[in-house]
């Protein structure tokens, strides 16, 4: 964010800044279920249950600064596919006739393909960098933990109560930087006009008519209108105070939050599409068939409607070739005003169900999964896109959370080889488990593939749109 915006947030609407919707097409889902800052930020979400709070608006602050992050690529795997997929009848919901596509929750999300290692790129400059490069604590998946979970380890860490710098608390455990929820609270209220405020528990709320972030204490989990996001920390306390990390803060909640003023945004018209694996690398093996096949049609369609919606669009394989991952890293950064969207299904138990979305795991954090590249402690060439990256996977993903009844597993972190070597925005989007029969079978059918396909074209627009601001002057 610029050093000027403190004085510019009174006369910012949120018309400025958020993701538009558009077109009619994009209302698949009930209006009620996408209220008000959500709908027009990320093209989805549904409210979160609050307890009202009314509180005096704070005054403002202006944010701390950081940038810019050792090196891995995404699976492969193979076998031959079993069966043909049945006749498939998707339904799913909105505008006076039925449209939606759903899928029945299921178990646990269980742990997604490996990731090979590749050359470290040079690392970008950074701005001003968080220091501490400790390791982060094992994250679980699946909702939030119990009350009790992690709560005492992370009330006893010692902590340091740093003098007050630009309006921001500033909280130093074990070496790593936090802010204060209040902080956060007072840079954002003057667009946001929070009314909740609340520590119930181990259970906190941030709250108004626009937007519910809700976390939980010791959690890496957090939930901005019901999407998920996977923090690089968990959220701590302290002498009652709730932290989020710094890092978290400029990487992740003030992009989401504020797109319109991600610095150095570059204008785009080109997307480049890329289908994961193929040739030889057959990635998994699904109960229908192979997941370089379904990653390729899922690219052709993508292209379609990126096409109708006015974009140029760049195939890294158009056919059943093999590509590799530093060909297709190349192909991104040869393409100029692009951004890059790489395709890709997954493989686990046959319970394990539900969509995510991969951006580059920031400098001085670990990625998402113990095999999704480790620690990323010098940072990588697409570091340089971090705000651009997690606001293109916010938008990817919660329009296609929001549109279908599919298992959130969030917005995740690493370092993929397609991502790590990227100078364009971009981020892996995994579209199903190919290996739970009823995922697989969606994932299986024209349809699925065309629904989703137009959620993610939408989500590019309202992308593009949410940093028009920023873009104006680069194009």
């Amino acid at each position: 964010m610029t050093p000027g915006l403190l004085s510019k947030l009174p006369q910012i609407t949120i018309a400025t800044f958020v993701f538009a919707l558009g077109s009619a097409a994009f209302d698949t889902v009930r209006a009620e279920d996408k209220p008000g800052f959500f709908k027009k930020l990320f093209g989805g979400g549904s409210k979160t249950e609050t307890p009202p709070e009314p509180e005096k608006k704070p005054a403002p602050a202006s944010k701390p600064k950081a940038e810019p992050a050792k090196t891995t690529a995404k699976p492969t795997a193979s076998a031959p596919p079993t069966g043909k997929p049945p006749r498939v009848i998707i339904t799913t919901t909105g505008g006076g006739s039925k449209k939606k596509v759903e899928i029945g929750k299921t178990t646990t999300p269980a742990p997604t393909k490996t990731a090979a290692k590749t050359e470290t790129p040079k690392a970008e400059p950074k701005l001003e960098p968080i220091k501490d490069v400790t390791a982060t604590a094992k994250r679980g998946e699946g909702e939030f933990k119990g009350d009790n979970d992690d709560k005492a380890a992370a009330a006893k860490a010692e902590a340091t109560v740093l003098p007050a710098k630009d309006g921001w608390d500033i909280v130093k455990i074990e070496g790593r930087e936090y802010v204060t929820a209040e902080s956060i609270r007072n840079f954002y209220n003057p667009v946001y006009g929070f009314t909740t405020f609340r520590l119930q528990g181990n259970h906190f709320w941030l709250g108004s008519s626009k937007l519910i972030l809700k976390a939980q204490i010791g959690s890496q989990e957090m939930l901005i209108n019901n999407i998920k996001f996977i923090l690089s920390f968990p959220v701590l306390s302290h002498n009652g105070k709730v932290l989020f990390s710094r890092l978290d803060l400029c990487k992740l909640i003030d992009p989401v939050l504020y797109p319109s003023h991600i610095q150095n945004a570059e204008y785009f018209d080109t997307v480049v599409v890329d289908a994961g694996h193929g040739g030889h690398d057959a990635g998994a093996r699904g109960i229908y068939g192979y997941e370089k096949d379904f990653a390729l049609k899922m690219a052709m369609s993508v292209r379609t409607a990126l096409m109708q919606r006015g974009f140029k669009v760049i195939l890294t394989r158009a056919n059943d070739t093999f590509i590799t991952l530093g060909g297709r890293v190349a192909i991104a950064n040869q393409t100029p005003k692009s951004i890059f969207l790489s395709f890709h299904f997954n493989s686990g138990g046959s319970a394990a169900t539900g969509i995510e979305t991969w951006a580059l795991t920031p400098q001085n954090a670990s990625a998402t999964m113990s095999r999704g590249g480790g620690f990323n402690l010098n940072g990588v060439t697409g570091n340089k896109q971090d705000s651009a990256n997690i606001a293109l996977a916010t938008a990817v993903h919660a329009s296609v959370i929001s549109r279908f009844k599919f298992v959130d597993r969030g917005v995740k972190r690493a370092q993929w080889s397609v991502l790590s070597g990227c100078k364009r925005p971009g981020i892996l989007f995994e579209g199903g488990f190919v290996t739970n029969g009823a995922e697989c079978l969606l994932v299986a059918s024209d349809t699925y593939r065309q629904q989703v396909s137009a959620a993610v074209a939408d989500a590019v627009v309202n992308y593009r749109k949410a940093l028009e601001s920023a873009m104006a002057s680069k194009r």
